[in-house]
């Protein structure tokens, strides 16, 4: 009886993951034997503004224009630097997206960031604590991080 009242609590308390995107139905641009690359990007070029879901150390990210995204600390990056962000998921705008599987090919798109700043965080307080031993630690640590500000966003020429 147990086994089974614990069955269904664990069913209903999964843990639900939140979606990057927005639950907007955007038409895809798939391509048919009608439609050709060229025609695709045509479409998506003819809009004004993008977005794009672009994976950085390992995350993604849902970026436009002027964002700020907060990453853990990037080593090999100094101040005013600009990147290439070449791992790109899916590019869009209001009425087309471009997906790829599981990137578009970065001949196509153009993201770049500029490293804006390297601050550290808030100082992060860890306690470590055994009953009845005598054992008490406490850890005291700034985690550091990367702030880089999206430049350009565009479907390249």
């Amino acid at each position: 009886m147990f086994l089974q009242v614990w069955r269904r609590v664990s069913t209903i308390r999964r843990p639900f993951g939140r979606p990057i995107l927005p639950s907007l139905t955007v038409p895809s641009l798939r391509f048919t034997s009608t439609s050709t690359l060229a025609d695709s990007l045509q479409k998506l070029r003819s809009q004004p503004n993008y977005f794009c879901v672009v994976d950085i150390v390992g995350r993604p990210f849902l970026v436009t224009k002027n964002d700020l995204v907060i990453l853990p600390r990037l080593a090999d990056v100094k101040l005013g630097d600009i990147l290439d962000l070449h791992q790109v998921r899916e590019i869009g705008s209001k009425d087309y997206s471009l997906k790829g599987g599981p990137y578009v090919d970065k001949t196509l798109v153009d993201v770049k960031a500029v490293v804006v700043e390297q601050p550290k965080s808030e100082m992060i307080e860890i306690f470590k604590k055994k009953r009845r031993k005598g054992y008490q630690r406490t850890i005291r640590h700034k985690q550091t991080h990367t702030v880089l500000r999206i430049t350009h966003v565009g479907v390249a020429s």
